[in-house]
């Protein structure tokens, strides 16, 4: 016996949710499986469930496979002989076989006279009437009944609830360190157990996945998760998308959803206790039902029975209970009683409304115990797989029958004894283990819960239509019918419909009343009108079905049968809505594709013995109607499996290959039966002399000699020519055919005649062989058309059924390929639409990462070249995902040498060629969670590139200075360029590239002096020497720089002077080789050069000038110094605006000058240059002086640029003093880390997360209200919106406001009407518009912070606006620094 367990935290701990109150869960949850492969399937699913946060993390998961075996189909053993077996054939033909399910219990077994007892022995069997003909001593009573009676062992819901109970308190005992079942394991804890019926009673077709694990086209359904999920910290991975879009249309909801979603909210007032739960019915809770919240009904002793109120539809087909409404003791349980019966013993109410027994109940501790120990009690150990190992028969047992019925008021003990059982059961077994009920369970109570609301039991696709159509409504907001569920339609024209997990494209159509499942449809396919098509992949032209159809793709499971292609075989199941899968074929009622069984086989030419063996009941359920399809590319093979729907004569090519075919039925399918007809087919030679032919795919055909050529019914003969043009050819070929089967001993001959065929092909009926052993002259003939693989091997015993692993496959693979298809539309499309939500989805339904990377590389290599930094950041968000925060902070370097390769051709514009570099390098690396996040960031580093260069193509363009404007310097003398720092008052973020050509930016800004000085100063002075000397600051180390390589580290953001040497060469004036990227670049004599070896020799192209001679042609080196009287950090803009002013300087001391907005864009480079990054507004902070409203166009084509323009807003001298007598600066004694933060902010708008589209929307919307403020200078409007401004930039980046920042806040709010942190937040400086005199508020406030221990270095500042910007000055040169030697250069 095989269990399957997810284990997070078995042992119960008292844990507190976030009110402080103990936190309430299930501690296990079980789930029965029909088979081994379901258990493997529903633990996947409840995991999934779990990640979801329908199930607690803390909840232990175990799926359990029933203890039993189906053998399907066994003739019963004979003791005495009642009829000749010619008289049992002859009844078979007058009544058809018993039924799967339960035995009819039929009193009158010689009257065979007339169709009206087989009527009634119909109508028995339909009415599920379970007494068995067992006899006393558990011997099978031989009759014309029994003798060929099939043996279908299900095991009863009981004995897979005690089965289940024993091995959830094994497991758990084990997990606790214990060598016993312990049972006091299970004490305080509450215990469900979800019981799954067999996949045999799935609709709305055969369902491999079973009913309740499989999704419902429900939508506005209020799915109650745990009462708490582990809230993750913000900071970690995907917790930005945890709310976003993950589905394309409406959300999967599954019935096992809904119902773990009810007894989430009972389980907040449950006692500890067993809670068992059937999974077949679809149950809608009213979710203010006092009952529902009771404090007291949920914490009753015994056994408690929820039940719901139903119509007459529900009376006779379920479980109805008697009520004491007063006390709510459940009196008795009906099942399937007449309504007279109902009506006259009180279950049917006044209101013609009655109580069904929904399958959920609880035991309490108690009575749990007692449950426990039946395992370990005579009869009913033989209910657990232990019985079952130790040789004991299976004791099928019921719930309801075998359990329930035992604690009911009105039972007696005969009534409860002589209650039906499960065919097959052991009669004396079966009382004796409810002898032991009775003893155990009498005096037990149990009472009914009556919660109120929707009862829905879908037995079969009318009924699943019929619950569609009544809940289905015209307007969207109020019906639970979804249209569209989780599906990527692409068709021509607009699809109509229920389309739930599939993919539509071609030229569809269909109607209202359609149906498609988990399917995939192309070309030209049309779904008729209260159609279902479910698991079907058609790839073909043309596939259409008619109206009122089932059609199912099975993927098929197969032992010993070996495939030449990746594809599984599968069966194409077509059937009628209304067909009954149980009905006897020669039932009047019996239909099969929407018609009677005589009109099927008369319009066909089939005959019932083409369709069942002998011994097998001839009911739908069993006949072998559907092809087995091994090559999903062979639409005639389709086509062979579609004629069922088609009610005129099938073309004789179909037939004929459907004739030819191996087919398998429902009960086949599903594990009921071996296809022992089959079996005596052994074609190991053919194959082999088909392989020896080189046919690869094809037919095995077998002429048999012995064969009736002489029939006068060419569609029964033996051999049928198939994939005939018309239906002439087809006779003609017939003919031929049937002479060759009577002169086969030419073979030359039966060659010619195949050349003459229009497919060179012929068939044989499978049935006949069964009773024909294969002779030697019974040859094989090679062909092309196939239903069959050339490479297969038949072995003497085989069997096919239903593969339920592939089935959940294929559904998951749909969702994923709905997944990557909607990702591709997205991503190529440009759409503001967050993928990562699917790829955190694809992360938790442990989709491989391999298959998530393939995915996204596939769109990489297909995507428009303006998507470029999108992808890359989205490839480095999925290595991250899948790290699950294990592997470090993704922020860090990306410098790594092994991965410069792929950065030049990013950087050389070759984004394909550096995509597939890309993917080259990184299968290196995903061998720990560590490296997988160092990859991550290398691919963000790559983005960076692609910004870079965008940000490149934006004008900057030096023009020579105008002597009648701008005074010129002499060489020596200094010029000075003093600038204001900038503070922010809306439209941050939206500068910053990516965002401001994605979107578009507006901000909002005001140049200020502090402490009545510019803070920024940068001095140039031109050199006669060809070198080129920076220090930073007035007392800094000088950095001189001789060479090319001296300026090479201008990209390293901390090495000495790089943003010194960034602005000089983003001049122009120098050749620095930036434009070519060479994986070996050196320097030969100074000079870049690029080193070229070949087979024979190795040399050196030079790339460019040295620096000495350049700068020699520039008439002489400089000198540069700039300084700044304000911390590193500061959120005022201070390196921008420097980088403006040196510029500015650099450019004048040459004689050239950039305009304002070129200026501006040259700014922009240098941030790129440096690798940090950022935004335009600061420069147009530092640069222009008052208010300036600074913008930037989103980019509508590839040729699009950034322009930056920006305007002074028109406020009076007055208004600005008003501002100012407002306005304080308060240092908060931390440094701001705007880099760590910028990549955050531009990964998440990569992300496209809904949250920072909105925020993104609300800065551009507050800089106007802020303008308005501002022109009118209302001071208390000015600080509402620089609070909501601060809001907004918390809500862009993560970490914005730090403990300290708020605690300052905290200090300051009653004193404003409004706060932000300059630039980024994190630190820096903080921004205040004063309630009061801006003097008066910083006395108070210098009083109040001196009062905090830890703000020590907390400092407030006096500001005032800047109305004049960047000033330019010239200085004479006083000699006071001599250049150093070369011997001392660092």
């Amino acid at each position: 016996m095989n269990f399957h367990s997810y284990q997070h935290n078995y042992i119960r701990e008292k844990s507190l949710n976030d009110n402080g109150e103990e936190e309430i869960y299930w501690d296990a949850i079980a789930v029965t499986a029909p088979k081994y492969e379901h258990a493997e399937e529903f633990l996947k699913e409840l995991q999934n469930r779990q990640n979801e946060g329908i199930i607690s993390k803390k909840t232990f998961l175990i799926s359990i496979p029933d203890p039993y075996i189906n053998t399907g189909y066994r003739p019963m053993k004979t003791k005495r002989k009642t009829k000749s077996q010619e008289e049992i054939d002859e009844e078979e033909e007058t009544y058809g076989e018993v039924p799967l399910h339960y035995q009819s219990n039929n009193n009158n077994k010689n009257d065979n006279d007339s169709n009206k007892h087989h009527n009634q022995h119909y109508k028995k069997y339909h009415n599920h009437s379970i007494h068995n003909s067992i006899d006393d001593n558990g011997e099978n009573e031989e009759n014309e009944e029994n003798l060929h009676k099939p043996h279908y062992t299900k095991v009863g819901s009981g004995s897979s609830m005690i089965n289940s109970l024993f091995v959830i308190t094994e497991k758990l005992s084990a997990l606790s360190g214990k060598s016993y079942l312990d049972v006091d394991i299970l004490k305080n804890k509450r215990i469900l157990l979800l019981l799954n019926g067999g996949i045999h009673q799935h609709a709305p077709l055969v369902n491999l996945c079973t009913k309740s694990f499989s999704m419902m086209p429900l939508k506005n359904i209020d799915i109650i998760k745990n009462q708490r999920r582990h809230h993750q910290n913000n900071n970690k991975e995907g917790d930005h998308y945890e709310n976003s879009k993950k589905y394309v249309g409406d959300e999967p909801v599954y019935p096992i959803d809904i119902l773990l979603s009810n007894l989430n909210e009972i389980v907040l007032n449950l006692q500890p206790g067993f809670m068992v739960s059937s999974t077949e019915s679809l149950i809608f809770f009213n979710r203010e039902d006092s009952n529902l919240k009771s404090k007291t009904l949920w914490k009753q002793s015994g056994v408690s029975v929820i039940t719901m109120n139903v119509g007459p539809d529900y009376y006779t087909n379920h479980g109805m209970c008697k009520i004491n409404e007063e006390t709510g003791e459940i009196l008795e349980i009906a099942y399937k009683k007449p309504k007279e019966y109902l009506e006259v013993n009180g279950f049917i109410s006044k209101n013609d409304t009655a109580s069904i027994y929904t399958g959920i109940i609880f035991f309490c501790e108690k009575i749990t115990e007692k449950l426990l120990y039946l395992h370990n009690t005579s009869p009913l150990d033989s209910c657990t797989y232990l019985g079952v190992d130790s040789g004991s028969q299976l004791l099928k047992f019921g719930v309801f029958p075998d359990i329930l019925c035992s604690m009911t008021k009105n039972e007696t003990l005969e009534s409860y004894l002589n209650q039906p059982y499960f065919y097959g059961s052991h009669k004396s077994l079966v009382r004796k283990a409810r002898k032991v009920v009775w003893d155990s369970f009498r005096t037990t109570p149990i009472r009914s819960i009556k919660i109120k609301g929707s009862y829905y039991y879908l037995k079969n696709p009318t009924d699943y239509l019929n619950f569609i159509r009544s809940n289905i409504s015209d307007c969207r907001e109020k019906s639970i019918i979804s249209t569209k569920m989780h599906s990527f339609i692409g068709c021509q024209d607009s699809v109509k419909g229920i389309i739930v997990n599939s993919i539509l494209m071609g030229k569809g159509k269909s109607f209202e009343t359609t149906v498609i499942y988990d399917s995939i449809l192309t070309g030209q396919w049309s779904i008729g009108e209260r159609s279902i098509v479910f698991g079907v992949k058609s790839l073909f032209e043309t596939f259409h079905i008619r109206d009122n159809m089932m059609v199912n793709e099975i993927h098929l499971k197969s032992i010993k049968i070996k495939h030449s292609i990746s594809e599984s075989p599968k069966a194409l199941i077509v059937l009628g809505v209304q067909d009954d899968l149980n009905s006897f074929y020669n039932d009047p009622s019996a239909r099969i594709a929407n018609r009677n069984w005589e009109e099927f086989l008369l319009s066909s030419g089939v005959s019932p013995d083409e369709l069942w063996s002998k011994g097998v009941p001839k009911i739908l359920r069993t006949a072998r109607l559907f092809p087995i399809i091994v090559n999903d590319q062979d639409e005639k093979m389709y086509e062979a499996s579609l004629w069922i729907q088609n009610k005129e004569s099938p073309p004789l090519s179909v037939i004929g290959r459907w004739r030819s075919s191996k087919r398998i039925s429902v009960a086949d399918i599903i594990g009921e039966s071996y296809l022992l007809d089959y079996t005596q087919l052994e074609v190991k030679e053919q194959v082999q002399k088909l392989s020896e032919n080189k046919v690869g795919d094809g037919v095995l055909i077998v002429e048999n000699s012995n064969s009736n050529s002489n029939s006068n019914n060419c569609n029964k003969n033996n051999s049928n020519v198939i994939d005939s043009k018309d239906n002439n050819n087809n006779n003609n070929n017939n003919n031929k055919n049937n002479n060759n089967n009577n002169n086969n001993n030419n073979d030359d001959d039966d060659d010619n005649d195949l050349n003459n065929s229009n497919e060179n092909c012929f068939n044989i009926n499978p049935n006949n062989l069964v009773d024909n052993a294969i002779s030697n002259s019974e040859r094989i003939k090679p062909c092309t058309t196939s239903f069959t693989t050339g490479a297969s091997e038949y072995s003497s015993k085989w069997m096919i059924e239903g593969d339920i692993e592939a089935g959940f496959k294929w559904r998951r693979e749909i969702s994923f390929q709905v997944d990557s298809m909607e990702i591709e539309h997205i991503l190529v499309q440009g759409i503001d639409q967050s993928i990562l939500p699917f790829v955190k989805k694809w992360s938790e339904c442990n989709i491989p990462l391999s298959k998530a990377l393939e995915t996204l590389d596939r769109i990489s290599l297909s995507c428009p070249l303006q998507y470029t930094g999108r992808l890359l950041s989205c490839i480095s968000d999925t290595l991250a995902i899948y790290v699950n925060n294990q592997g470090g902070l993704r922020s860090g370097p990306a410098r790594n040498s092994q991965f410069e390769k792929s950065f030049n051709y990013f950087r050389n514009h070759d984004e394909r060629k550096g995509f597939l570099s890309l993917i080259k390098e990184r299968r290196k690396w995903l061998t720990s969670y560590e490296s997988m996040i160092r990859v991550a960031r290398h691919y963000e580093g790559a983005g960076q590139i692609v910004i870079k260069n965008i940000v490149d193509t934006c004008p900057t363009q030096l023009k020579p200075l105008d002597p009648s404007v701008n005074p010129i310097c002499s060489k020596k003398d200094w010029v000075c360029v003093s600038l204001p720092v900038r503070i922010d008052l809306a439209g941050g973020w939206t500068d910053t590239p990516p965002i401001c050509y994605e979107h578009g930016g507006v901000v909002l800004n005001a140049a200020i002096r502090i402490r009545g000085k510019k803070s920024i100063e940068a001095r140039v002075r031109r050199l006669d020497e060809p070198v080129l000397i920076f220090r930073v600051g007035q007392t800094g180390d000088s950095i001189i720089c001789r060479s090319l390589n001296d300026l090479m580290d201008y990209d390293q953001p901390h090495a000495p002077g790089s943003l010194l040497k960034s602005c000089f060469l983003q001049l122009g004036l120098i050749d620095y080789g930036d434009s070519i990227n060479f994986n070996n670049v050196g320097s030969v004599d100074g000079r870049k050069a690029k080193t070229i070896t070949t087979s024979t020799t190795t040399a050196c192209v030079v790339v460019c000038k040295t620096l000495k001679q350049q700068l020699e042609s520039l008439g002489g080196g400089m000198e540069v110094t700039s300084s700044s009287d304000l911390p590193t950090g500061s959120g005022l803009g201070t390196s921008s605006i420097l980088a403006a002013g040196l510029i500015t300087a650099m450019a004048y001391a040459y004689g050239y000058k950039y305009s304002d907005q070129h200026l501006f864009h040259a700014v922009l480079k240098v941030e790129q240059m440096l690798t940090t990054g950022g935004g335009w507004q600061d420069q147009i902070g530092g640069v222009l002086g008052g208010f300036k409203e600074g913008s930037c166009t989103r980019f509508h084509n590839k040729s699009d640029k950034i322009m930056v323009t920006a305007n002074q807003l028109p406020i009076s001298e007055q208004t600005i003093q008003t501002i100012n007598n407002h306005l304080l600066l308060i240092y908060t004694g931390r440094t701001r880390l705007a880099r760590d933060l910028l990549q955050d902010v531009i990964r998440r708008w990569y992300a496209k997360t809904q949250e920072i589209l909105s925020n993104t929307e609300s800065l551009i919307q507050t800089t106007q209200t802020m303008k308005e403020a501002l022109i009118k200078g209302d001071i208390k409007e000015i600080g509402t919106c620089l609070l909501q401004y601060w809001n907004q930039k918390k809500s862009m980046a993560v970490g914005a406001e730090p403990t300290r920042i708020t605690e300052i806040f905290n200090l300051i709010r009653d004193y404003t009407y409004g706060y932000s942190l300059a630039g980024a937040g994190g630190g820096g400086f903080m921004i205040l518009i004063t309630k009061d005199h801006c003097t008066v508020t910083k006395n108070k406030l210098q009083e109040i912070i001196g009062r905090v221990d830890g703000l020590e270095s907390v400092e407030i500042f006096d500001t005032e606006i800047d109305t004049n910007g960047l000033e330019i000055s010239i200085e004479k040169h006083v000699e006071y620094l001599q250049v150093p030697p070369m011997n001392i250069i660092n």
